[in-house]
């Protein structure tokens, strides 16, 4: 992808994302979003096929974001708390486009092929985060961690639904708790559960 598409695709999950804060989800067309964002509507095609591959493509910037200073280790002391930031950095970065973020979150499972259609990308997204932690993304291992991750974030959302703290305070609580007992569950099955106990672990 060239930097010109780079920067077009950049408005349009922009513009996207201001659409679906003042309209909701069910008014946006990639029309209206390339129109929105002063993208020529051929070039808008080129990129996405349709509004749907807009959120993947705002999910893969989010992840990209949340992974930018991580660093993968083998440790499983570092590799836990290396994974709660990740993904605690991923609830903050969508903290700056929340109220489209949220609606996004009510709206979209009113749409079921939309939503169905995400699937494929939530799994390599939750794949890539692990990853980035260095947790198992590969094979049978990477497709259980991964929707146990699904799992843990779904579960932290509603927390982050409701979390009006300055420091998402609530959020960190719920995604600590909430990943200590993924990984206490599924860890020792994939063996990567840790070797020792987590600070705060319940």
């Amino acid at each position: 992808m060239t930097q010109d598409s780079s920067d077009n695709l950049d408005k349009l999950i922009d513009a996207m994302l201001d659409m679906v804060a003042s309209d909701g989800w069910p008014m946006v067309t990639l029309d209206a979003v390339a129109l929105r964002a002063g993208v020529d509507t051929s070039e808008a095609h080129a990129l996405c096929a349709d509004r749907g591959q807009l959120l993947d493509a705002y999910a893969r910037r989010v992840d990209v974001a949340a992974c930018a200073d991580a660093q993968a280790g083998s440790n499983p002391a570092t590799r836990y708390d290396e994974l709660l930031d990740i993904l605690m950095r991923r609830f903050e970065t969508l903290q700056v486009h929340r109220d489209a973020v949220v609606r996004l979150v009510r709206e979209v499972p009113r749409d079921p092929i939309t939503l169905l259609q995400r699937l494929p990308q939530s799994q390599r997204s939750f794949a890539f985060l692990a990853a980035a932690a260095g947790y198992p993304d590969k094979c049978l291992a990477g497709v259980v961690f991964a929707k146990a991750l699904s799992a843990v974030w779904l579960a932290t959302q509603r927390d982050w639904l409701r979390d009006d703290t300055a420091d998402l305070s609530v959020t960190m609580a719920s995604l600590d708790r909430n990943l200590g007992r993924a990984i206490d569950l599924v860890g020792p099955a994939l063996r990567v559960g840790e070797a020792e106990p987590r600070d705060g672990a319940q």
